[in-house]
C-alpha cells in the first residue's frame, strides 16, 4: 500500500512539472533549448516583445523588444549551462536550467 502511495505521487508530481513548461506559458514559442542542445540562434521573426521563459516559471525572466532580423536563441557556455542569446547580448541561466524557451508574445 505505501509503494502505491508513492508511486501515485511520483506520478502526479511529473504530471504538474510537465504542465508548467512551455504550454502552459502564454505566446508562441520561437526557440527552445536543454542543457544537451547545442547552439540554436536565428533571428527574431516578428518586431515584437518576446519573453524569456524556464521551465519551472510560468512567469518570464526577461521580457525584451525586437525588431524582425534582430540576433536570438540560445547556446551552450563553456560550463554547460545554457545562455540565452538576443542581439549582441548574452543571459546565463541557472545551472539547474532544464528547459529555456523564448515565445513571441501575441
Amino acid at each position: 500500500m505505501l509503494y502505491r502511495n508513492i508511486l501515485i505521487t511520483a506520478i502526479s508530481l511529473a504530471f504538474a512539472i510537465t504542465l508548467t513548461g512551455c504550454g502552459s506559458q502564454k505566446g508562441k514559442t520561437i526557440f527552445t533549448a536543454s542543457p544537451n542542445s547545442g547552439t540554436v540562434v536565428g533571428v527574431a521573426p516578428d518586431s515584437g516583445t518576446y519573453l524569456l521563459f524556464t521551465s519551472l516559471s510560468p512567469n518570464p525572466i526577461m521580457t525584451i523588444h525586437l525588431n524582425q532580423g534582430d540576433k536570438l536563441g540560445f547556446q551552450k557556455a563553456a560550463d554547460g549551462r545554457i545562455e540565452a542569446v538576443y542581439l549582441d547580448k548574452t543571459y546565463d541561466l541557472n545551472k539547474d536550467t532544464a528547459q529555456a524557451y523564448w515565445k513571441l508574445q501575441e
